[in-house]
Order: structure tokens, then C-alpha cells, then sequence
């Protein structure tokens, strides 16, 4: 009996060895537990960075088509009258504009026209719905339009055509122009009777057309898939947001370009001084978060084009093209040429990544 009471441990011991083993499996499973998370979001943050990298390994990369670098805002409207056909001439032919930006409505008698507003008032003077107005009673543009997109400033030529052109017109006066084209109506028949008039003129393949409306984007898409495309807001702030969680290297992306507001210049100046700190914070944040280089490379790297609208001073020019975007909206396009000029290493080819420009369409830069 005395031996067994010595070699019978004390409960006390029993049950310190006991609690020391649920302790020791307690941590053994918070152990496994950390080491599983961290290893998953290891894991997943890797794929992120290798598909983001060579996003080409899920994806085929889209052809580039043509040259987008110098892209005139309503065909120059700092300059000429906006969407004339005298603005279009004078950025083709005096600019070397790469690309025409523009915008087309439907009138009463099923006329494309080029237009920015729905209500001509701010353009023409008269208080008018331009769809409800047969082609040939529409009011002519005024002699003299503030500039939008530059503050304070007015576009005053001397001499200017103020008629509101057809789109036809347009096409077949500049066939080898690439056209960015935002239709803003909302309708199927705007897009079937444009898109006819880009068939007509064969202009299928040196267009970018779209909306930021996606219902009218998916309108387009549904038209003619062929056609390119642009993102409407919905997509761009889908993009965003699946690129900044990660998921943006598993989403497709049938668009040829992304443009993208900034605000720079006087327009940003004016901002400032009428935005409360607050705002002016979320502004320069957003910002930051929408134009960057890295959302910009990994674009490029997947042949998409990023573009950026309006600019309109050499300071935001050249901080655009630093990071790698491939175009900029302005409507000043003589000082943007220029500028460009005098920088050839933003349009060099030397800037582009591999195969880049495979599929480039010669001759898009009209000499006229």
C-alpha cells in the first residue's frame, strides 16, 4: 500500500498535465489556424502581382489599332467653335490631330448631327430642344462660346462656319480621321442610323464609339461587337473597383479604351478655392486613385488604351504622359502638338510595350 501511494502521482499532477495538453492542442490549432490565413493571403496576393504583371497568361492582349496621342476636344474648342466642321478641318489639317472627339444627337427628322447639348441654349442662344427640332430649323452656334473645360477663358474666331454640321458630312469630308464619338441619346435608333453611316463610310475599324450611359454602351456593343468601344461610367467604376481588391486579372475587357476625367489646371484651381477642405481632400484622393501609373501600365500591358479628359495646360500634359497614358482630350490642339513636338519621346515607338503596335493602322493620321 505504501508503495502504490508512491508511485501514484498526486491529482494536483494529473490535472496540471491535462489542462498542459489542452493548452499545448489550443495553441497547436490557433498555430495552424494563422499559418493557413497567412499563407492563403501570401498565396493570393502572389497571383495578384503575377497575373497584374502578365495578365496575358488568362487573357489575349487587344490590338491596338491606331494612334491616339493628341486627341481633339469637340475638335478643338479653345480654338475654333466647338463641333463645327471648321473646328475638325482646322485640327486634321493644322494640328495633325490624332483623333476627333465629338458628339451626336438625333434630331426631329432622324439626322445625326454633331452636338454637344440636348438644349442649345448655352450654344446657340435659343431655347430649344434639339430633338424635337427638324434638321434644317435648327439654330446656327453663336459667334463666340466660353471654353468648358478652361474657366474664364472664350473661344472668338474671327471667322467661323456656326452651322450645326450632319455626321455624314463629317465623314465624308475627313475619310482617314479616327473619330471618338459619344452618342447622347438614349435610344436604339441613334445607334442603328450611326452605325449605318459608319458601315456606308467603312469607318467600323477607326472609330471609337460608346456612351457613359451602359445601357446605350450595351446598345453599341450589341450593334456591331467589332466596333470599338469605350467604358461607360458603370464599367470604369467596376474596373476600379475590382482592381483595387485584386480581381481586376479575372474580368474581361471588351473596351479599346478607358478615358478617365482629371482635373488640372484652372478648372482645378477653381475647384479649390470653391470646395471645402473636405471635398478638396476626396477630390486629390480620388483622383490619385483613378490616374495612376500602375492602373495605366497594367492597361497597356493588356492592350487597353487609356485616355484622359480635358487638359489643357503643359504642366497636367506632361504629368499624363509620364505616367503612360496613350492619349489626352484637349482644346488647344496647336499647343498640344507643339508640345509634343518639342517632347518626341512621349510618342516614340521605343515607349510602347513589345507588340504593342502590332495592328496599327497605317495611314490613321490624316495628312490633309
Amino acid at each position: 500500500a505504501r508503495a502504490r501511494q508512491v508511485l501514484r502521482p498526486p491529482r494536483q499532477t494529473w490535472r496540471n498535465t491535462g489542462q498542459g495538453i489542452v493548452t499545448g492542442m489550443a495553441m497547436s490549432t490557433g498555430d495552424i489556424v494563422g499559418t493557413t490565413v497567412g499563407a492563403t493571403l501570401g498565396a493570393y496576393v502572389l497571383t495578384v502581382l503575377l497575373l497584374y504583371r502578365f495578365p496575358c497568361l488568362l487573357h489575349r492582349k487587344n490590338t491596338r489599332r491606331f494612334d491616339g496621342f493628341l486627341i481633339a476636344h469637340r475638335g478643338g474648342a479653345g480654338e475654333r467653335l466647338e463641333n463645327t466642321l471648321g473646328a475638325f478641318r482646322h485640327a486634321v489639317r493644322d494640328t495633325k490631330a490624332d483623333v476627333l472627339e465629338l458628339d451626336v444627337h438625333l434630331t426631329k427628322d432622324k439626322q445625326v448631327v454633331v452636338c454637344h447639348d440636348s438644349n442649345m441654349k448655352r450654344a446657340t442662344g435659343v431655347d430649344v430642344v434639339l430633338e424635337e427640332v427638324d434638321y434644317a430649323d435648327l439654330p446656327t452656334y453663336l459667334q463666340h462660346l466660353d471654353v468648358t473645360f478652361s474657366p474664364g477663358q472664350r473661344c472668338e474666331p474671327e471667322c467661323e462656319d456656326t452651322k450645326v454640321p450632319l455626321f455624314e458630312d463629317l465623314l465624308r469630308e475627313l475619310p482617314d480621321t479616327v473619330l471618338n464619338i459619344d452618342l447622347k441619346q438614349g435610344n436604339q435608333e441613334l445607334v442603328e442610323i450611326t452605325g449605318e453611316l459608319l458601315k456606308r463610310y467603312n469607318r467600323t475599324q477607326s472609330v471609337v464609339w460608346g456612351s457613359s450611359t451602359n445601357h446605350v454602351l450595351e446598345m453599341c456593343y450589341k450593334y456591331d461587337p467589332s466596333i470599338p468601344i469605350y467604358f461607360s461610367v458603370a464599367r470604369v467604376f467596376k474596373f476600379l473597383a475590382l482592381y483595387w481588391t485584386g480581381l481586376a486579372a479575372f474580368l474581361p475587357i471588351r473596351e479599346y479604351a478607358l478615358e478617365l476625367p482629371y482635373v488640372s489646371g484652372s478648372l482645378k484651381e477653381s475647384a479649390r478655392s470653391r470646395l471645402p477642405a473636405v471635398m478638396r481632400f476626396g477630390l486629390t484622393v480620388s483622383q490619385a486613385l483613378l490616374v495612376n501609373r500602375f492602373i495605366v501600365g497594367y492597361l497597356k500591358r493588356r492592350g487597353v488604351e487609356t485616355w484622359i479628359f480635358v487638359l489643357n495646360d503643359e504642366e497636367s500634359w506632361r504629368e499624363m504622359y509620364e505616367i503612360g497614358v496613350a492619349g489626352v482630350h484637349t482644346d488647344y490642339p496647336t499647343q498640344l502638338r507643339q508640345f509634343l513636338d518639342e517632347n518626341p519621346q512621349y510618342t516614340s515607338s521605343e515607349n510602347s510595350e513589345p507588340g504593342e503596335r502590332d495592328g496599327l493602322v497605317a495611314g490613321q493620321r490624316s495628312e490633309l
